[in-house]
């Protein structure tokens, strides 16, 4: 009997047929343990998902066929980026984002405040500091450079109105007191 089903075939033969060819695809697909891998994350995968998946593997398998046909007269070829990511993260969210922003870059500067302090107090760390930051300003351009220093002059204002509000604060201590007490006597 042919692996194959003519039209001559009883229906027992034509389905012998068809679960021998049923058998050997299912060895061959359990013996490619990549091909395994791929299939259950396919499974998981939510279905809505699919299509949009589908169509990047074959656009990159496709690109990457077509680089290994001209690579040798291109000088240019593709390899698997080991972390290339297939979803990208959306943030939809009802909550305020500029307060988290801003939040997060006041967090921000303060610890960066604070370890710049540290800087000037170990002579070859600061040493190498200057060195650096003089050399990073060979790297930049000119508008770069412009935008650093008009932050680092934003910057020396605040120093200033912190400055200024500190000593208001001291200056008047009474004021605050003779304002609570008025409050309370009310």
């Amino acid at each position: 009997m042919s692996d194959e089903p003519t039209t001559n075939s009883t229906p027992l033969e034509h389905l012998e047929a068809t679960l021998e060819a049923a058998l050997h695809l299912a060895r061959e697909m359990t013996a490619d343990e990549l091909l395994a891998r791929l299939l259950a994350v396919f499974r998981t995968m939510p279905a809505e998902d699919r299509p949009a998946v589908i169509d990047a593997l074959e656009r990159e398998v496709t690109a990457r066929k077509l680089s290994l046909a001209t690579e040798g007269v291109s000088g240019q070829s593709m390899v698997p980026n080991p972390h290339a990511r297939l979803y990208l993260r959306v943030h939809e969210s009802t909550f305020d984002r500029n307060l988290l922003e801003r939040d997060e870059m006041m967090i921000a500067t303060v610890r960066a405040l604070r370890a710049a302090s540290l800087i000037p107090a170990i002579p070859d760390v600061y040493a190498s500091w200057r060195e650096a930051s003089r050399e990073a300003m060979q790297h930049v351009d000119e508008g770069i450079r412009a935008v650093a220093e008009r932050l680092v002059g934003e910057v020396l204002g605040f120093i200033a109105e912190a400055r200024d509000s500190e000593r208001e604060a001291e200056a008047s201590p009474h004021t605050a007191d003779a304002t609570r007490k008025d409050a309370q006597g009310s």
